[in-house]
């Protein structure tokens, strides 16, 4: 009787080191942190379904550099209301694609949108 309620003492007391121990391990991770860039569309491959955007990286010297962005089938595209396919962007399109990052740096594109035009009244 004396081993069966040490035993059930020990397993008591790993119980509640294990329930004390597992908060500490199951954190939630942060809200990865969302990066936005501004550009110029240089290019588009619907084949591998990527978009290059040429984007100002020093204004002081006027360097512009091309980023490549892999589009998934859940990147939203759009331009004002309307929704885009990735077939629609061209270059020449003004765009802000805005991404996160993993741990390993992965770009993972959570939307493209496409600068609307601003008509200007012929004289």
């Amino acid at each position: 009787m004396v081993k069966v309620m040490k035993l059930a003492l020990v397993c008591l007391a790993v119980v509640g080191m294990v329930g004390v121990a597992v908060p500490v391990f199951a954190q939630e991770k942060a809200e990865p942190q969302v990066t936005s860039v501004s550009g110029e569309v240089v290019s588009v491959d619907l084949v591998k379904s990527e978009v290059v955007v040429k984007q100002l990286k020093d204004a002081v010297t006027s360097t512009y550099e091309n980023t490549t962005f892999s589009v998934a089938a859940e990147t939203k595209i759009q331009k004002g209301d309307a929704v885009l396919n990735l077939s629609d962007l061209k270059a020449g399109d003004k765009v802000s694609v805005k991404y996160t990052s993993d741990e390993l740096g992965k770009q993972k594109v959570e939307n493209i949108s496409v600068e609307v035009e601003e008509m200007v009244p012929a004289k």
